[in-house]
């Protein structure tokens, strides 16, 4: 098997086979962050940018955007499962195997989502109204949205590569390549939107392009012969004994995010009858801490990984070390973030005001994103916690949990309280913010019981003839 990796897939292997593991989630989630960090920062951005071209339009991009992450839960969850199953062969030096199951993954994201990427276009008006826009947010956004809709298809074949890298534990090349599509993001944002006076529909341009780049340098390195995942054209086709496996493992994650998903965009449209920018300020909230929350949320990436490759080596001990682990880093960033913006966030509220006569942020506008942010805040600590806690449960090919949790987290703890406190309560806009707390904390109480069952039973029952054995990993490390 040596032979067909090259000397730093080698080396990479041995560290997230039998190297210590504090270092080597730090290895591998250090491009990751840098990588978000990037990430959040043209996010952040291009909510700037929304702001500047008119604050009217940012309630049209948050509401969208949310669709958008609805739509792209097919691709992405292809991606998940495919990259479990491409780490477990890995890891258990079944080379070919992994190599199969990359390009049944690739071309099975591909077929998926160019199909619901054709039909959400095609009825993007219909979807819009049925989701609870404005005739404001359909008048506004429905060129924006039918970019978005297109770029999803293209972050598909993007995630199954970047999965794929990270499955190697090649996080390097997903930050080098991913910095330069980012550059090209924000140049052409900024371009279309100061020296051409571009629109929202400009941005969602400035998006696609930036994803098209990356897809054409993504499907040379997946064909690429130097590539130990490397996919043959003549090898295309979808074998029953490759999809099979991926659809029943990534079905779980597909619905769970999608009806996630399809929760925060309900709840866009009941917040919305509270106050007409109540969707726009829980959107800034949402930015002011998205760069603590973006480096938060890559130990989950890393972590999934790294459990993936132990499991296929059958070392169960160090695949539960690298979640406690992950949750020390994990920890460590969100207490540090939350501290920091609770004395920094009004600082970066005027960001988001257009410059434009008449579409400035009001007074009251901005009291509502200071609400919101109070609120909002704490999500920076359970909301990763709970996606590492789900990534545990993907990587042991348990996604029926990220399924339920997500299901817990919108439908028992979110939709129904925010109704309640609309029906039944005479609060304003507030109630938005709270209930955001309200889900968050609830969901990660419960995921957190939910892993403190399965690892009980993981040191009574073992997993897949593995057992739990800590004087085990603590002479691997040693």
């Amino acid at each position: 098997m040596q032979n067909e990796l090259s000397l730093k897939d080698q080396k990479r292997r041995h560290a997230i086979l039998n190297g210590n593991l504090y270092k080597t989630v730090l290895v591998l989630s250090i491009p990751l962050a840098v990588y978000s960090l990037f990430n959040f920062l043209y996010t952040f951005i291009d909510m700037i940018l929304v702001a500047n071209i008119g604050s009217s339009h940012v309630n049209s991009v948050v509401f969208i955007d949310q669709i958008k992450s609805a739509i792209s839960a097919f691709g992405m969850a292809i991606a998940a499962s495919g990259t479990v199953i491409v780490a477990r062969h890995y890891g258990a030096s079944e080379i070919e195997l992994a190599r199969k199951n990359a390009g049944s993954t690739f071309v099975l994201s591909v077929v998926i989502s160019t199909i619901v990427a054709l039909i959400t276009v095609v009825f993007g008006r219909q979807i819009l109204t049925l989701a609870g826009a404005t005739t404001e947010i359909i008048d506004t956004g429905l060129g924006y949205y039918n970019i978005q809709m297109i770029s999803t298809t293209l972050i598909a074949v993007n995630s199954v590569f970047i999965g794929l890298e990270k499955a190697k534990g090649n996080t390097k090349i997903v930050l080098m390549l991913n910095l330069i599509v980012m550059v090209v993001k924000l140049v052409l944002s900024i371009l279309f939107v100061y020296a051409f006076d571009g629109t929202v529909t400009d941005l969602a341009t400035a998006t696609l392009i930036a994803q098209l780049s990356l897809m054409i340098v993504a499907i040379f390195i997946m064909f690429n012969k130097k590539n130990v995942f490397r996919i043959k054209f003549n090898e295309i086709r979808l074998k029953k004994e490759f999809i099979v496996p991926i659809i029943v493992l990534a079905l779980p994650i597909f619905f769970g995010k999608f009806l996630f998903s399809i929760g925060k965009v309900s709840i866009n449209g009941l917040a919305l009858k509270y106050d007409p920018y109540a969707v726009g300020a829980l959107g800034v909230a949402m930015n002011i801490h998205g760069m603590f929350s973006a480096v938060a949320t890559v130990f989950e990436e890393s972590e999934v990984s790294i459990i993936s490759q132990n499991l296929g080596n059958k070392n169960l001990s160090r695949a539960i070390k690298t979640f406690k682990i992950s949750f020390i880093y994990l920890l460590v960033v969100s207490i540090l973030g939350i501290l920091i913006l609770s004395f920094t966030y009004e600082g970066l509220i005027p960001l988001f005001s257009s410059n434009k006569a008449g579409e400035e942020l009001t007074p009251h506008q901005i009291e509502m994103i200071k609400v919101m942010f109070k609120w909002e805040k704490y999500s920076l600590l359970t909301s990763p916690a709970l996606g590492l806690i789900t990534g545990l449960f993907v990587a042991f090919k348990k996604t029926q949990v990220t399924f339920i949790l997500n299901i817990v987290r919108v439908f028992v703890f979110r939709l129904p309280v925010l109704y309640l406190f609309y029906k039944f309560t005479k609060m304003n806009y507030e109630a938005v913010g709270i209930t955001m707390f309200i889900s968050n904390t609830a969901t990660f109480i419960v995921g957190g019981i939910v892993y403190l069952i399965f690892i009980r039973n993981l040191k009574h029952y073992g997993y897949q003839k593995m057992t739990f054995d800590e004087l085990k990993l603590e002479n691997v490390e040693s």
